[in-house]
């Protein structure tokens, strides 16, 4: 008998005409995945319209990156080691030397003068030499050259260092501590004149090397902390004893 009952959906199908139950041939001819075929070919303009938005969104994630570098840098601009070696020095400058093995009398008023004296010359070199000071031009000091006006030059500058570090030196010859005993009357303020002369005298020795001119900006920023030291200092002298 041709006839013949599919087990699985129990329709009845001629054997002799059909080569099996119509049910089960038409289940597996479907695609085993939702969608069929279709999902197994996505869509040439989906994909081309979520590869431009990850293009996209890797351009944006570009720019905010560089455009946050920038940013950081123009807020934190980085410090030159010459320029970390100047602050470590005028740290260094502030920091308490002193033998305490031999105080003042504290009624003894010739720490606040001689701190007086050597604030009044330090104001005097800078305010007779920054013009000379700022017209150099930077870069190395080489008295060897050949050509006349730049060894002319070097010349002038290697004479404005040398007459630079000679007043310096006369200047702060009588001594750079004026401190008192702890706990003194006058101990707390003599301190804080003898830390910014220091870091004032610092700077000043630095600001003009022997063999090089600094950069104009340098010189001119260093000018500007001698002048503040040498302010915050005498406003201090100006409360205490003549």
């Amino acid at each position: 008998m041709p006839f013949v009952k599919c087990a699985k959906h129990g329709r009845v199908y001629d054997d002799a005409k059909e080569e099996g139950c119509p049910l089960c041939i038409q289940e597996a001819a479907m695609p085993r995945v939702p969608g069929g075929a279709a999902a197994r070919s996505p869509d040439p303009q989906k994909a081309e319209a979520k590869g431009r938005a990850v293009l996209l969104l890797l351009l944006l994630a570009l720019v905010i990156g560089v455009g946050g570098f920038f940013w950081y840098r123009s807020k934190n601009p980085p410090v030159s080691a010459q320029q970390a070696a100047y602050d470590s020095l005028r740290a260094l400058a502030a920091e308490p030397r002193v033998d305490t093995t031999r105080f003042t009398d504290p009624d003894d008023l010739t720490p606040i003068r001689r701190a007086r004296a050597l604030r009044t010359a330090l104001g005097s070199i800078v305010s007779t030499s920054r013009g000379s000071l700022l017209g150099f031009p930077e870069g190395p000091v080489d008295t060897t050259v050949t050509d006349r006006a730049a060894k002319r030059r070097a010349l002038a500058y290697v004479a404005f260092a040398r007459r630079w570090h000679e007043r310096i030196d006369a200047a702060a010859q009588g001594g750079t501590d004026f401190r008192y005993a702890p706990n003194t009357r006058m101990g707390p303020q003599m301190a804080n004149v003898t830390n910014y002369l220091g870091a004032a005298l610092s700077v000043m020795r630095d600001m003009v090397p022997r063999d090089v001119v600094r950069p104009r900006a340098e010189r001119e920023a260093d000018l500007t902390a001698v002048g503040g030291y040498l302010n915050s200092a005498g406003t201090v002298l100006s409360n205490l004893p003549r």
